[in-house]
Parts: C-alpha cells; sequence; structure tokens
C-alpha cells in the first residue's frame, strides 16, 4: 500500500484525498514522521491558494499539534509561518 502511494506522489497523480488517506493510513500505523512527509510532498503538489491545499494544511497542522502537544515549538513555528 505504501508503495502504490508512494508512486502516485512520485508520479503526481495523486489528489488532496490520496494525501489525506495516505497520511492517516501512516499515522494509524505508527508512522508519525512519514505520515508528516507525506503531507509535506502533498503540498509540494498543491500549492496554495488550491483548495487542496487548505484541506492538507488544516489536517497537517491538527495531526502535528495532537502529536506533539505542545513540544517541538520551533517546528511549530515553522509549519505555522509557511502555511
Amino acid at each position: 500500500t505504501k508503495d502504490a502511494y508512494d508512486r502516485a506522489l512520485e508520479w503526481k497523480v495523486a489528489t488532496a484525498s490520496h494525501v489525506l488517506n495516505y497520511a492517516t493510513f501512516l499515522k494509524d500505523h505508527k508512522y508519525f514522521e512519514e505520515s508528516f512527509a507525506a503531507y509535506e510532498r502533498g503540498l509540494g503538489l498543491f500549492p496554495f491558494p488550491h483548495p487542496g491545499a487548505q484541506m492538507l494544511w488544516k489536517n497537517y497542522l491538527t495531526m502535528f499539534l495532537e502529536r506533539y502537544e505542545g513540544s517541538k515549538t520551533p517546528r511549530v513555528r515553522e509549519l505555522f509561518d509557511r502555511c
């Protein structure tokens, strides 16, 4: 499953929903950093103001804040600056 999603991202045929499903799949299997990397790759495919970018940023930030709950402040600040 990971290979199929990675290939779709590599070939730039993934939709924002594919990225969201892939990141959720990785999170559910406890691959948190890989999940965040999937969001990063997806955001590269859907730059702002694309509607998919808004959905990806919202989910990325929510998942990141839930996962780290106040730690990793510099990384959180950098993410908010980018979005």
